[in-house]
């Protein structure tokens, strides 16, 4: 688990990134980096480690893949729905199948996307995430 402390004034969207390959979470933090406002907080691999950080950094969004050791992304996506600090759950995983689709968005996901053909849609997603904070500040 690797954690990035605030050095300027917080931005409109700080992102949690969870999947258990290194390559797939090094694309999604330069993808995160090209959306104003946005900044990556933090990582984890195992799903443990990111219950207890997103619990500990409260981050706006986390993007949960579905398969990781140690438990699943739906595991994850539970658990959180569970706390008071309810951030926005993006849903990235190679497991794009509807029944998984469903039960994520059952569970309180907020967005579905498939990592093969869906993955360049993330910084736009949280871009439009960060425009509805503004708007709603």
């Amino acid at each position: 688990m690797k954690t990035n402390a605030a050095r300027s004034a917080p931005p409109h969207q700080t992102v949690f990134l969870v999947d258990d390959s290194d390559v797939v979470r090094q694309h999604l933090a330069q993808l995160v980096q090209t959306v104003p406002g946005a900044r990556v907080v933090g990582e984890a691999e195992l799903a443990f480690d990111a219950i207890y950080a997103i619990r500990r950094l409260k981050p706006t969004v986390v993007v949960l893949d579905i398969s990781m050791p140690g438990g699943s992304g739906i595991e994850v996506l539970e658990t959180i729905r569970r706390e008071a600090h309810r951030p926005t759950v993006i849903m990235l995983t190679n497991f794009s199948q509807e029944r998984y689709r469903e039960r994520c968005l059952e569970l309180g996901a907020d967005h579905f996307l498939d990592k093969f053909s869906q993955m360049d849609r993330l910084p736009g997603v949280i871009a439009q995430l960060g425009e509805t904070l503004v708007a709603a500040a």
